[in-house]
This record gives C-alpha cells, sequence and structure tokens, in this order.
C-alpha cells in the first residue's frame, strides 16, 4: 500500500458500488442472524467491497496515513518478519469472504506481503474509542461489524465500560482520524463484549469487516491483531501483531469483584498492545474470528491473549440490538475447559477431529448426563465435533432448552445422551 496513493477515495468523489443502507436479503448480507444461519449455516457469502466511506476520509488523512503506514512496517520488523523488497509498495491483493480458511492468492500466512495485505484490508473497519467515565477515561480499539441504516455498529471489549457506566460519554476514531459521538448499546461480561453504536450521516457509509467463524479455524494458525492506529499513537504503542491460535476453550474465574465469570474464551499466542484490546482477530484471510481481550491481571499470562470468538461476540451484538442492551441468556451445556484433539491422536480414534473434556461444571447438563474429564467427544447432533472452535460456534446458535444428541468416549467406551441444554449461570464449579 503505498502512501502517497492515499485512500480509494477522497471527499467530494462518488462510488457508484457503494452497497446501499438498508437491510438485504439474507443470502446477499455478509453476516446472517444466528436463526436464519442456524437454519443453513453453510451458506456462503458474497466478498465486500473494500471502499472507504467519507466518514472515514478528510482532507487531513493522506499526511496522517503516513504514519500509520510507518508504524505497521516498524512492528512487522520488529515482530521478525522480513519484509522483502517492494512488498510495502505493491502488496498482494487481499479478497476475503465470510468463512475464508485460505490465504490471500500469492501469500501465505505470516509473510511480510500478506501481513501488510491483512493490515490494508482489516485496518479501515478498526477505530478506536475513549469511554469517559464516572472514574475518568478509559481508551481502546472496537471493530465495526455492520450497518443497517444510518447505524453503525462497533464490537469492543466490555473492560472499556467497566466502571464508566451506561450513561458515558464514548468518542469514536476513525482509521483515519475522523471523530464521531457513540452510544454504549450494551455489554456482556460472560464474552467481554461490548457493542457500541455510531449514528451516521447519509453521506457517511463504511465498510463494516467481515466475519468468519471460530468453527473453521485450525489451531497453530496463523492470526493478526490489529487496534487503532490514532489510540496506538498516542500511547507510543504498536496497532499490529501477529502470533497464532491455541487448540483451548477456556473458563475465567471471576476475579476482583467481577459479577460473573467469561465463558469460551480462546487463547491466542500473541502479545498485544494495551490500547488494541477490543479490536480485531483476524486470520490468514483477514476473516474476524475473534475479539481482543483484556482481562484481570490474576488471570493475564505474558505472551498470551484471550479473545471472544466472533460467533458468540455477533449473536450477543444482535441479541442486544433486538433487546435494547442485554444480550440474550446463554445456553449451558457444562463444559468449561476443552482442547483439540487432531492428527495421529485422531487418526487413533477414527475421526477427522474431536475435542477432550478438561473440566466438566458440577451439577451442569453434561456432568448429569455422565461426561466426565478426560472424555473424548466425537459428535453433537449427529455432526462431527471436529474442534473446540466447532463447539463454541455450534454454541452460538444453540438455546437453553433444546435437547441435543452427545457422543463422546469414557474410558475407551463410546457413550451417546440426549442432553437438555441448561441457563449459563454466573458462575460454574469445576468438578
Amino acid at each position: 500500500m503505498d502512501p502517497e496513493q492515499g485512500p480509494p477515495h477522497g471527499p467530494g468523489e462518488e462510488d457508484d458500488d457503494q452497497p446501499g443502507s438498508t437491510w438485504l436479503p439474507p443470502d446477499d448480507r455478509l453476516w446472517r442472524h444466528p436463526s436464519e444461519v442456524r437454519s443453513n449455516p453453510s451458506v456462503p457469502a458474497r466478498p465486500p467491497s473494500r471502499s472507504v466511506g467519507r466518514w472515514l476520509v478528510g482532507p487531513e488523512a493522506r499526511t496522517w496515513l503516513v504514519g500509520v503506514i510507518s508504524g505497521v512496517v516498524g512492528a512487522l520488523v520488529c515482530g521478525g518478519v522480513l519484509i522483502a523488497a517492494g512488498a510495502v509498495n505493491q502488496p498482494t491483493p487481499v479478497f476475503v469472504t465470510k468463512t475464508a480458511s485460505h490465504p490471500p492468492s500469492g501469500s501465505t500466512p505470516g509473510d511480510a506481503a500478506n501481513a501488510v495485505g491483512i493490515w490494508g484490508s482489516v485496518a479501515p473497519s478498526v477505530v478506536g474509542l475513549s469511554v469517559n467515565g464516572s472514574q475518568g477515561v478509559s481508551s481502546g480499539s472496537g471493530v465495526i461489524v455492520s450497518t443497517d441504516g444510518q447505524d453503525c455498529y462497533i464490537l469492543t471489549d466490555s473492560a472499556l465500560f467497566s466502571t464508566a457506566g451506561s450513561s458515558s460519554q464514548v468518542q469514536v476514531l476513525s482509521y483515519l482520524g475522523q471523530q464521531k459521538t457513540g452510544l454504549l448499546v450494551g455489554t456482556d461480561t460472560s464474552g467481554g463484549i461490548a457493542v457500541v453504536r455510531v449514528v451516521l450521516s447519509p453521506s457517511d457509509p463504511v465498510d463494516p469487516a467481515v466475519p468468519g467463524s471460530v468453527g473453521d479455524i485450525q489451531t497453530g494458525g496463523t492470526i493478526y491483531s490489529i487496534g487503532s492506529p490514532g489510540v496506538a499513537g498516542s500511547s507510543d504503542g504498536s496497532p499490529f501483531a501477529t502470533g497464532s491460535i491455541d487448540d483451548s476453550m477456556n473458563y475465567l474465574q471471576p476475579v476482583e469483584g467481577a459479577s460473573g465469570a467469561m465463558y469460551s474464551m480462546l487463547v491466542a499466542d500473541l502479545s498485544v498492545d494495551a490500547s488494541a484490546y477490543g479490536g480485531a482477530v483476524v486470520d490468514g484471510s483477514g476473516a474476524l474470528i475473534g475479539i481482543a481481550n483484556q482481562v484481570a491481571s490474576q488471570l493475564a499470562r505474558p505472551g498470551l491473549t484471550y479473545v471472544t470468538p466472533i460467533d458468540t461476540a455477533m449473536a450477543d451484538m444482535y441479541a442486544m440490538i433486538k433487546a435494547g442492551s442485554q444480550a440474550d441468556v446463554h445456553p449451558w451445556l457444562g463444559i468449561l475447559q476443552a482442547t483439540d484433539i487432531s492428527g495421529t491422536g485422531a487418526q487413533d480414534l477414527g475421526v477427522a477431529g474431536a475435542i477432550e473434556v478438561e473440566s466438566v461444571a458440577v451439577g451442569s447438563p453434561a456432568a448429569k448426563a455422565g461426561i466426565a474429564d478426560n472424555d473424548v467427544i466425537t459428535a453433537i447432533d449427529g455432526r462431527p465435533a471436529a474442534s473446540v472452535g466447532a463447539l463454541i460456534a455450534w454454541l452460538a446458535l444453540a438455546k437453553p432448552g433444546e435437547v441435543v444428541s452427545v457422543d463422546w468416549l469414557h474410558g475407551g467406551h463410546r457413550r451417546q445422551a440426549d442432553i437438555t441444554l441448561g441457563t449459563q449461570p454466573a458462575t460454574a464449579e469445576p468438578g
């Protein structure tokens, strides 16, 4: 991306291909409401345009962008990525789809050209957030994920609002330095998610990020964290980091007076600047797979970042928009900690992949059905349970009260039971 070229559109320029501001039919949208996806989860989405709306473009933008690109390239070098001559000025084009599982054409996840291409594709959808609450100002990042008419919705880390209150003032800083006033829609601390709404003028269309699914990610796959360059610049941090996804699903006990625990959090071998919490975590194709979360210091581990799965976050967001503030109650199976079984381990079981249970909550539906620590879940509702990501994606679409069929191995013996999902409690007791 050549800084001298600037963004694709400037003030006063028109884009005949700019998408409309009303809801499109389900088959034409980048993301489906969980009720639509559940009936046909494999329907592909059309790749998005990467045009940038006027809100993201200002007269001072081109000069400001030079510093942004310099910072990203510096982050890549510091991270040990060797940038070949000319890679920054002529990056490999990036084309992403909703559930893309392959890197951009001509690139390998983790290489310099792909990293710069990922930045150019995703960064315009990442914003900075400044929350002015009763106990001071909190700053972080957020990701534009949806628009409905003039309403633009942003996902971020709920920790930004932990002491601010629902009436706090939110300032939203775009990729190129433009500012808007936002309104908190709601939070779900069990998933570490908050939703912010920005009202746009008719001339302010924006291009949301492309949600993927954690059901598609592969253990060890290259991922990228992208925060707001404006917020990172004010703290001398880097908005860009690269790492890999872990294979575990985590339950985090409440600490420091928190009212509830955090469920189904993924772990990434990734170090992010504090300014990038609430920002995007994307896979090698640029598809959004999660939101980077800041957890309590007692739970933080050096070199690791907790990630809210995008499947959970999007389901929460639509529920909050519909209800006005509160997310729907979450379904409760009771698997607190789990890891993937793949490779030779899966081959020995005769499956493509499976889930090893590490912790089951006392009194949960899973525990009552006989599922115990060290058991191996192989199928849910007749479909292979190939990974913890697949389990998380399935739970994001499930509802309390549903009856599900679960197949698992206990001491090498195959078992099966129909389990009625409960309602996720504020906290759970590991078995």
